[in-house]
């Protein structure tokens, strides 16, 4: 059962208790949707100490509804979750890292008024615009390297999607090599707009032999492995950044910068 709580007009508050049912998600819908023609910029806080399942319906229909609030990604400010369990602290962990423009925290039910107040706060950090994606040239054609430096930006996604476009297309079969300098995470807006890059780069792994991932930090490195047997024809291995040369040298090849 979805529940709205008392909060500053310019938060979304709501109270999840029991199980969760499509009409549930279709009332939350109509709630942010009224928030967000009324106010520039919104704050969520959602307390789910006492929430025990969701329906499947409800679960595809709130994924939805998650999605369509991404499109409104200026206008999300802070995202508080209350409850007491560990799995929403670990998916909250996951999600800052992957996006980061975006505030999100998990706190105890003892402090969900602190939680509240931190939702309703207006903060003013503005989304870096800057390049995060730069082409490193190599001594071999078919070996394409990059490094990731800062926040991968929607501005981008055009010409990067492009430059891998024309790499792909132009060989049977390609090594990668991605340096991960100082990965900042993603704006969502990406997961909107960009879903021929998604689909591009899900059909260009079947072109991978080998894919080398650089300085990735400990959470990314767990991650590639699980993801590892959904490619099992790509050979993908990770190196700390003090061993890039190892990663060279497992591609046969070498940056010429």
């Amino acid at each position: 059962m979805l529940k709205q709580i008392t909060a500053p007009d310019h938060v979304i508050a709501l109270s999840l208790d029991g199980t969760l049912t499509s009409e549930d998600i279709q009332e939350y819908n109509r709630i942010y949707e009224k928030k967000l023609q009324q106010h520039d910029q919104i704050g969520i806080y959602v307390d789910i100490t006492t929430l025990d399942d969701m329906k499947v319906k409800a679960l595809i229909d709130g994924a939805r509804a998650d999605m369509k609030l991404l499109r409104h990604l200026k206008q999300l400010n802070r995202c508080a979750y209350v409850s007491d369990k560990e799995w929403p602290k670990a998916a909250i962990s996951l999600a800052n890292r992957l996006l980061p423009t975006l505030e999100m925290k998990v706190f105890p039910s003892s402090q969900s008024e602190e939680a509240l107040s931190w939702a309703a706060e207006k903060s003013e950090q503005p989304l870096d615009k800057s390049s995060a994606i730069r082409f490193l040239p190599t001594n071999k054609e078919n070996v394409l390297a990059f490094e990731v430096d800062g926040v991968l930006s929607l501005n981008e996604m055009p010409s990067v999607t492009q430059k891998l476009e024309q790499f792909f297309n132009d060989h049977d079969t390609v090594r990668l090599l991605a340096r991960m300098k100082n990965y900042g995470g993603f704006d969502p807006s990406i997961l909107i707009h960009s879903n021929g890059l998604i689909s591009m780069k899900i059909a260009a792994m079947k072109k991978v032999e080998r894919y080398a991932i650089v300085g990735a930090p400990s959470w990314m490195c767990k991650l590639i492995e699980t993801l590892n047997p959904v490619f099992p024809k790509v050979d993908m291995k990770t190196f700390t950044a003090d061993h890039e040369n190892d990663a060279l040298v497992w591609l046969e090849a070498e940056l010429v910068e």
